[in-house]
C-alpha cells in the first residue's frame, strides 16, 4: 500500500484504485493506476464522500461481469475541456482491495472538507 503523496495541487491515496483530490479545482480524479490507457473520472467532492460512506457500509454495489467490475461514480464529465468518463474499470480483485482500504480508513486522508 501507498501512503498518501502531497503535491501542489492535491492529495493522493492508491489502494487498489486511486484517487487523487485537487483542492484547486475542488476535483477528486479517480482511476485505476494498473490500467494505463483509461482517463481517470472527475468526481465532486460530495460524490466522493457519499460514494466512500456507501462503500465502508456495504451500500455500493458495482456492476460486475466475470472479473470486470464496472464503478459508476464520475458526476464531472462533461465539465471542462476534456470530457471524461462516469465510470472506473476495473477487475474484482483490484475492487476488493479498494474496499478493504475504505473500510480501513484509507481514503479518508484525501482531507476533503
Amino acid at each position: 500500500m501507498s501512503k498518501p503523496r502531497n503535491t501542489l495541487l492535491g492529495v493522493g491515496v492508491r489502494s487498489g484504485l486511486e484517487a487523487e483530490y485537487q483542492a484547486r479545482a475542488a476535483v477528486v480524479y479517480v482511476r485505476d493506476p494498473d490500467d494505463e490507457d483509461q482517463a481517470s473520472v472527475r468526481v465532486s467532492p460530495a460524490r466522493w464522500s457519499r460514494f466512500v460512506a456507501s462503500v465502508k457500509v456495504g451500500q455500493f454495489v458495482p456492476q460486475q461481469e466475470g472479473d470486470v467490475v464496472t464503478i459508476t461514480i464520475g458526476d464531472l464529465s462533461h465539465t471542462g475541456v476534456v470530457q471524461r468518463p462516469s465510470f472506473v474499470t476495473t477487475s474484482r480483485h483490484t475492487w476488493e482491495v479498494f474496499v478493504k482500504a475504505v473500510k480501513n480508513r484509507e481514503f479518508d486522508q484525501l482531507g476533503i472538507q
